[in-house]
């Protein structure tokens, strides 16, 4: 913070903080600024052999459920469920406060069925 265009320190500048740790996630997104340079810079793609990313569709909806059923801060995470073994993606649950679930789908965009709705799925 506090860098001027040309590089020079502004009179706001504060040093970055360094930040250390055995695995980085980056979680910005589909075709994340950062992520694109580093694995370029890094040449991660090639070292490790790895696919390119994979694009999906997720759709979540909020309930309210019953109080016997609520356990706020229980998370159900499925891999693959409820789809057949050809389709990447799964499901999720979480239980927030207030008697209220976060339930979703998440379906890759590479699915081979064209009759394949999301949506019905869901």
């Amino acid at each position: 913070m506090g860098i001027a265009k040309d590089g020079s320190k502004k009179e706001n500048f504060q040093r970055g903080v360094e930040l250390r740790g055995r695995i980085t996630l980056l979680a910005e997104g589909c075709r994340g600024s950062l992520s694109e340079k580093l694995i370029k810079n890094f040449k991660l793609r090639e070292k490790s052999h790895a696919q390119h990313q994979t694009y999906a569709l997720g759709i979540k909806e909020v309930w309210e459920i019953d109080e016997g059923k609520h356990n706020p801060g229980e998370i159900l995470h499925t891999l693959g469920w409820p789809l057949d073994q050809k389709t990447y993606g799964g499901s999720f649950l979480y239980h927030m406060n207030d008697r209220q679930i976060a339930l979703g789908l998440v379906v890759a965009l590479n699915y081979h069925n064209p009759f394949l709705n999301p949506y019905e799925e869901f």
